[in-house]
C-alpha cells in the first residue's frame, strides 16, 4: 500500500505543477462567470440562475465539460510516456509490484483531475454567494455539492481519468483521442435534447438531469441513472483490467 502511494504522490505532483492543467482551469473559470454568474445581466437571459441547483448544474453543462476534455489531454498516456522514457524500467527494478505501479497511476491522475474539478465548484459556489442576491441556507450549498458530486464529478473524472491513463497502453493514442473527440462533441451539442441516452455520460440524460428542464419539475428517472452510470464506471473499470491482463506489461511477464 506504501509504494502505491508513494506512486500515487509522485504521480500527482507531477501533474499538478504543470502550468497547462491551471490555464485550462483559468479559462473555464472566465467562461463560466460570463455565462453563469447570476449578475442583473445573466439574471435578465436566464432567470432560474438564482436558484444553486441549478446554477451548479449549469455550469458544468458546458464549462466543467470542457475542463473534462482539457483534463483527457492532460492525462493521456501517463503509462507510454513512462514507457517511452523508460522510466518504467526505473520502477520495474525497485520492489514494485504491478498493481502498485497502475493503481499509483490512476489514483495520482484521478487526484489531480479532482483537485481541477472541485476547484471549479468551490470557485463558482463563492462567486454566487457573492453575486447572488437571496439568501440562501447553508444546507443548500452543501446539498447542490453533494448532488454535483455524485451525478456528474466523481463518475464522469473517472471514467475519463481511467480511458485516458489506460487505453493509449492497449490502442493507438490518436485513436483514443479521436473516439474521445467525438464523444465529447455528442455531448457539447446534445445539451437539449431530452431523450435519455447512455452515452450521454457528463451532462445529460437523467443521471445529471438536463439543466434545460423547468428547475420545479426535475425528475430522475432510476433506470435511465443506471444505465448512465453503468456506463461510466463500466468502461473505466473495463480500461483498468485491459491493462492488467496484458502480457509482457511488468518484468518478465
Amino acid at each position: 500500500m506504501s509504494r502505491l502511494l508513494s506512486i500515487a504522490k509522485f504521480e500527482y505532483k507531477m501533474q499538478i505543477k504543470r502550468i497547462a492543467g491551471w490555464i485550462v482551469l483559468l479559462l473555464v473559470l472566465v467562461s463560466s462567470i460570463m455565462d453563469c454568474l447570476p449578475t442583473a445581466a445573466n439574471l435578465a437571459r436566464v432567470e432560474f440562475l438564482s436558484g444553486i441547483h441549478y446554477y451548479v448544474r449549469r455550469v458544468f453543462s458546458f464549462d466543467g465539460l470542457i475542463l473534462l476534455f482539457g483534463i483527457l489531454f492532460l492525462t493521456a498516456g501517463r503509462l507510454i510516456d513512462d514507457r517511452k522514457s523508460h522510466r518504467r524500467d526505473l520502477f520495474m527494478v525497485a520492489p514494485i509490484g504491478k498493481a502498485d505501479y497502475i493503481g499509483g497511476k490512476l489514483i495520482g491522475n484521478l487526484l489531480f483531475a479532482l483537485t481541477l474539478m472541485y476547484s471549479l465548484l468551490i470557485i463558482s459556489l463563492c462567486g454566487f454567494a457573492i453575486f447572488n442576491s437571496t439568501s440562501t441556507p447553508l444546507g443548500i450549498y452543501i446539498s447542490a455539492i453533494i448532488d454535483v458530486s455524485l451525478c456528474v464529478i466523481l463518475p464522469a473524472t473517472f471514467f475519463v481519468v481511467a480511458s485516458s491513463v489506460m487505453l493509449p497502453e492497449i490502442i493507438d493514442i490518436r485513436l483514443v483521442y479521436l473516439l474521445y473527440s467525438v464523444l465529447f462533441l455528442v455531448n457539447a451539442f446534445s445539451s437539449d435534447a431530452a431523450e435519455a441516452r447512455p452515452f450521454y455520460i457528463f451532462t445529460q440524460g437523467d443521471l445529471a438531469k438536463l439543466i434545460w428542464q423547468h428547475p420545479k419539475r426535475m425528475e430522475i428517472y432510476a433506470e435511465s441513472a443506471c444505465l448512465n452510470l453503468l456506463f461510466m464506471l463500466g468502461i473505466g473499470v473495463f480500461a483498468i483490467a485491459l491493462v492488467v491482463a496484458k502480457r509482457r506489461f511488468w518484468r518478465a511477464e
